[in-house]
């Protein structure tokens, strides 16, 4: 990307690390220190039915998604006289900041709602236990699960997650707004992006697409052009790759061509107000459009395919049992009791926006009238590209190629150098991560 002297705007490692306060690589990999697995936790046959017992069930939900589970909480607890579920919703950063410690003064959730592509980091920390005896003695062996989602939720030959959703990355468009310019949603491919963009600037919208430092949008164009944040093995870093400068380009090509402004950092809000037509975004905005834009008109579908195959970056909330849970027999059973019901009774999740895992539940009446029953799709699933199972994941990538989509889109920084020193940097912390777990 060129800023607005015409000239590329070049980093050094220092440069790059530096500007966003970057913390030693050891720290990174001291958050995450080995430590021993909990047991795996053993199934207890049959609903809980011994002396009332409270658990304590920590979530990120603190958006649009935080009353559909409050109602699965309240369902639940209203059918259970003797289990009392006490819900606790904090933004992500801070649960995954709290719960460790918490856990190891006996202190926090005995149930926890994790993303996937945390499990690896508190099963390293011993946070969370096996669940593989758990799900057979239940009898869930993934057939009533999305594969891809319940095949992730293993790490090092132990299963850790019990899958509640799916959500990819997904375009929304405003149909009148399509509907004036002569067009009609959704966008398929690049060449039909281009040309929506064009008749809607033509038709007086001067920004159509909002481009911002999504790097769950970077992953999905990685993904399309053939590239992948680590190889198969998840020993090497490869967002550096062809692939990987081929979609930050696609992103602040945008922003050359007038179709973004540059320097935006909220895309939902410009669409909201009709400053835009189209919208990248995960299926978190669904409830948060119907909510705080009841008047606009809109429609969701997969995200086009920009680069030469389909892909879209994709993650799942997962049903964890913490170590804690397990001290006590009666809190044990009541813990299972509460994932296993609630996980055959997620309906009312789908207000979250999300996709349910479990197929019994997208086959019903409610999933089909949902917005996300059009990001359901068998293709999107199979092309779906999942953050892989690393301990110390979030810390990789929020140092590594998370700033280089920020560098990038924001200051102008090249595509190509930003990413070469991300993926330096995330193989350093990775080989650090590797070598800590192995000592």
């Amino acid at each position: 990307m060129s800023p607005a002297n015409g000239r590329a705007h070049h980093v050094t490692r220092r440069g790059f690390l530096g500007a966003f306060g970057v913390a030693a690589l050891a720290g990174c990999s001291a958050s995450v220190a080995a430590a021993d697995r909990p047991a795996p936790v053993r199934p207890r046959r049959g609903e809980y039915t011994g002396p009332a017992v409270t658990l304590q069930f920590w979530n990120p939900f603190t958006g649009g998604d935080g009353p559909a589970m409050a109602e699965i909480v309240e369902a639940f607890n209203a059918a259970h006289d003797n289990i009392r579920v006490v819900m606790t919703s904090l933004v992500a950063d801070d649960l995954y900041a709290k719960v460790m410690p918490a856990v190891g003064a006996g202190e926090g959730p005995d149930v926890a709602i994790m993303h996937l592509d945390q499990l690896a980091t508190f099963a390293a920390r011993g946070t969370i236990a096996p669940l593989e005896e758990l799900t057979d003695g239940l009898g869930l062996d993934g057939t009533d699960f999305i594969p891809a989602v319940w095949d992730s939720g293993v790490y090092e030959g132990h299963r850790y997650g019990i899958p509640l959703d799916v959500f990819t990355m997904a375009q929304y468009w405003a149909t009148d707004t399509f509907g004036g310019a002569g067009l009609e949603g959704p966008v398929r491919d690049r060449g039909h992006f281009d040309a929506a963009a064009s008749s809607l600037r033509n038709a007086g919208v001067t920004h159509p697409f909002w481009v911002t430092p999504s790097w769950q949008l970077f992953v999905t164009l990685l993904a399309q052009f053939g590239g992948s944040l680590y190889d198969e093995a998840a020993t090497a870093a490869t967002m550096g790759s062809d692939a990987g400068v081929a979609a930050l380009e696609w992103m602040t090509s945008l922003i050359e061509a007038g179709v973004s402004p540059s320097g935006a950092t909220d895309p939902r809000l410009p669409f909201k107000n009709g400053g835009a037509a189209m919208l990248a975004d995960l299926p978190a905005a669904i409830p948060d459009l119907q909510l705080t834009a009841p008047d606009l008109a809109w429609d969701v579908a997969p995200f086009p395919q920009i680069g030469t195959r389909p892909g879209t970056f994709a993650n799942s909330h997962n049903f964890v049992l913490t170590g804690q849970s397990q001290a006590d027999d009666d809190v044990a059973h009541a813990a299972q009791t509460f994932v296993e019901w609630t996980s055959r009774n997620s309906e009312p999740w789908i207000a979250s926006g999300n996709t349910p895992a479990r197929a019994t539940v997208r086959a019903g009446e409610a999933f089909a009238a949902a917005p996300q029953a059009a990001l359901a799709e068998p293709e999107v699933f199979s092309s779906a590209a999942f953050l892989p199972q690393i301990p110390g994941s979030r810390e990789i990538a929020a140092n590594s190629y998370e700033r280089a989509v920020s560098e990038v889109v924001l200051s102008g920084a090249d595509a190509a150098e930003a990413l070469d020193f991300a993926q330096r940097t995330a193989q350093e912390q990775l080989e650090e991560m590797h070598e800590l777990l192995d000592g």
